[in-house]
């Protein structure tokens, strides 16, 4: 899993960034060895490195040897840097970066923080194809992923150059996404999955590193586990139901799969007993946030981490991989999950080459005789078009040339892309034509599908796109047995819940699933619902055996207090208040991190507190939006109207062009009564690029307010055309023309939030 590059707009909030002083490194600095781990606590097993695997375990050494996973990460050395340092040079947008080589040590000579050039060394290589990029050192122990990378491929392929991973969008060293900013911090974005147990050693007071890993790439014991109690039990061989091992990944010992000849699709021997390979696998290959300090998972995924859920920007509306979200959650989408595959069926898990090339892999178990034909796959047999995985599989290229496939294996549905604008992957080889041919193509070939009114993608992409709809699909799809489960707690997260008792009673059945995905979203759900739902259904949550599951009760509860609760469930609050900080505090140098503890800390009343974890955030984050806007909010809700206004003012000096903070910025003028300079704020809110419908609702009020009811119907009504069928806008011009005497225009709009 290489760094992950965030992308603008929506997902701004998705981006971590921290601030620093930045220093040059001198050229003639030597790259320092790979660093150990600390001293482990007495008694806890051990990491003892590949090595001593290699002397038993020799054949999976031999396939693990030049394996993604083993040149995740490596010093610069001859035998590990690809790139061109002799003396090349890249130019872009007005910036001559040079590549060289001076003795043993490999120079980057580029536009630094400051905007000048200076030479930085490169400290490690960074993957290895398609792309390999450099991690270049600051100060205060940083490490940083420089934007500029070697493509890997053939030269026939477009390769062995010099790029640039953002392509032709414009960055310079002010921007966020500039490689000096943090979110191109080693440490804080990708180190986690390119090494085994890292340790950050995060100083936040600081705010610098001393990180430390076990072994400097993804090595047995990423993993396998520390090994130590193992070795110790070769040593000396002794019955031993577990030889040591802390974690036996043996879901598919004495597994076969036999083909149904009736439809020619594959059959399990027996059913997939536990999911420990596949919550394995998706500690790095996810979209997630780590909730626990070790990076081995020991096969429990949601004890170590809080996956993304399926919704946009991150996924298209139907599920389909829209962002870098890498393949845990389209997988977990798939038929073939649900089936009981797992990644070691289609993946050699040393090796992570595919058991078989190419489409190959999927007539393991497919017969070719049903599918490879042209009656299935309605190409000429042998064509370029007849593939499984271009079909089923539909390739997305990240970071300008890394090519991912989309592991949800779904059925082409082009009805999707009519109605709703998805993806058609018939459209991939076929650009010349749009989704209705598709649709009649597949329908011309009988192989349109007839569920797909009531398929769950069908009912996810129209909870997107019918907002006055969007309650009643995502409950239903939450009820919804024969949806994957990701799909259902999905929606569930989605729902608000706030004025909706039947809804909480709906979401509540599902956190006595035996899926602790589900749980999660109920649990996320029960957030938004109301002091009743949460009084009843927070114990059960704060109670749960898995960590993500609890580590939601704590917000559902804070609103109302400790008190709220039964004395057990006092008891369970709080120490799961405990275990939340702590979560958040495993990457506690992001600033999301100390707005989610101050936004605890306000539920709970502690309001100093609050607001020091908000200014942490700050300062560690100068153009993080929300501890702008919260912190504002908190002085909001002190009275102090002229902190808050100073707080926002502050957060765009940093970001003028934020909707956010102007939004909150135009609220507290309004407060004040400084109408001009509200409607102003609120003008510039509700036009950026990230408004939002309650940023066009807010300006649309105001204008009423200052008498302008023509001007604020007119723009509210334009606004719908922004954000088509929004219940707030609709609900907002029923009462405008309620209150104006147009009765008939009232009833229209009151009409439409009738679903």
């Amino acid at each position: 899993m290489r760094l992950f590059h965030a992308r603008r707009g929506p997902a701004l909030s998705l981006i971590i960034v921290l601030l620093f002083q930045l220093g040059l490194m001198a050229c003639t600095d030597p790259a320092p060895p790979a660093p150990e781990t600390d001293e482990p606590r007495a008694g806890a097993p051990t990491y003892v490195g590949a090595a001593v695997c290699t002397d038993c375990h020799a054949e999976q050494a031999e396939l693990w040897g030049g394996s993604h996973h083993q040149l995740a990460m490596q010093l610069p050395t001859p035998g590990y840097v690809r790139g061109d340092f002799d003396q090349a040079q890249f130019d872009r947008q007005g910036v001559a970066s040079q590549f060289q080589r001076r003795d043993d040590n490999y120079i980057v000579r580029t536009e630094s923080a400051s905007g000048e050039l200076a030479e930085f060394p490169v400290r490690y290589t960074f993957g290895i194809e398609p792309l390999q990029q450099y991690l270049l050192q600051l100060p205060d122990g940083k490490l940083q992923a420089l934007s500029l990378a070697w493509d890997s491929r053939p030269a026939d392929d477009g390769g062995q150059r010099w790029f640039h991973v953002y392509g032709d969008e414009a960055i310079d060293h002010t921007d966020i996404l500039h490689w000096t900013r943090p979110s191109q911090n080693w440490e804080t974005m990708c180190a986690d999955c390119h090494s085994t147990e890292l340790v950050k050693n995060y100083d936040v007071e600081a705010d610098r590193f001393d990180t430390r890993f076990a072994e400097i790439n993804v090595a047995c014991e990423a993993c396998h586990g520390p090994g130590s109690e193992h070795v110790a039990w070769a040593e000396k061989p002794e019955d031993s139901a577990d030889k040591g091992l802390q974690l036996a990944l043996d879901e598919r010992v004495d597994i076969s799969w036999t083909l149904n000849p009736t439809t020619g699709k594959p059959r399990r021997s027996a059913p997939r007993r536990t999911s420990r390979e596949i919550n394995t696998c998706a500690g790095c290959h996810s979209r997630r946030s780590r909730i626990a300090d070790s990076t081995w998972s020991a096969g429990e995924f949601l004890n170590n981490y809080q996956p993304a859920f399926i919704q946009p920007p991150l996924y298209h509306a139907d599920g389909q991989v829209l962002d870098e979200v890498y393949v845990y959650g389209s997988f977990l989408q798939s038929r073939m999950y649900q089936q009981g595959v797992s990644c070691s069926d289609c993946h050699e898990p040393h090796s992570l080459q595919l058991r078989a090339p190419g489409e190959q892999v999927c007539l393991q178990c497919h017969e070719a005789s049903r599918f490879a034909t042209a009656e299935h796959h309605l190409h000429e047999p042998d064509s370029s078009g007849a593939d499984c995985i271009a079909c089923h599989m539909p390739p997305s290229t990240f970071m300008q040339v890394d090519v991912r496939h989309d592991h949800s294996f779904r059925i082409p549905r082009p009805e999707l892309a009519v109605e709703f604008g998805t993806p058609i992957v018939c459209l991939d080889c076929h650009a010349d034509q749009d989704a209705e041919w598709a649709v009649k193509t597949l329908a011309a070939g009988g192989k349109l599908r007839n569920d797909s009114a009531s398929h769950w993608s069908r009912r996810l992409a129209a909870a997107e796109a019918l907002p006055l709809q969007a309650r009643n699909l995502r409950l239903g799809l939450a009820a919804d047995a024969l949806a994957p489960n990701i799909i259902r707690a999905s929606a569930m997260a989605r729902l608000d819940l706030s004025r909706d008792a039947l809804g909480a009673t709906v979401v509540g059945e599902q956190l006595q699933s035996s899926d602790p995905l589900l749980r999660l979203g109920a649990a996320v759900a029960m957030q938004t619902a109301s002091p009743a739902a949460r009084v009843q259904f927070g114990p059960t949550i704060l109670a749960d055996p898995v960590k993500a599951v609890r580590l939601a009760g704590v917000m559902i509860m804070a609103p109302l207090g400790p008190e709220a609760l039964p004395p057990e469930a006092q008891k369970n609050f709080n120490q799961v208040t405990e275990e939340y900080v702590a979560a958040q505090l495993v990457n506690a140098e992001r600033a999301p991190a100390h707005t989610n503890i101050a936004n605890l800390q306000r539920q709970l009343g502690r309001e100093d507190r609050a607001e020091q974890a908000y200014r942490t955030a700050i300062r560690l984050n100068a153009s993080y939006v929300p501890a702008y806007v919260n912190l504002a909010d908190l002085h909001r809700q002190q009275g102090d109207e002229s902190a808050a206004e100073q707080v926002l003012r502050d957060g765009l000096e940093q970001l003028p062009e934020q909707a956010a903070i102007w939004h909150a910025l135009g609220l507290g003028l309004v407060r004040q009564g400084r109408s001009e300079e509200a409607y102003e704020a609120l003008s510039i809110a509700a036009e950026g690029p990230d408004a939002t419908p309650r940023f066009a609702l807010a300006l649309g009020l105001i204008m009423d307010a200052q008498g302008e009811g023509v001007a604020a119907r007119a723009y509210l009504e334009a606004s719908l055309q922004r954000f088509p069928d929004d219940p707030g806008l609709i609900a907002a011009l029923a009462n405008l023309y309620q209150r104006s005497g147009q009765t008939e225009k009232a009833l229209e709009f009151g009409g439409r939030l009738q679903p």
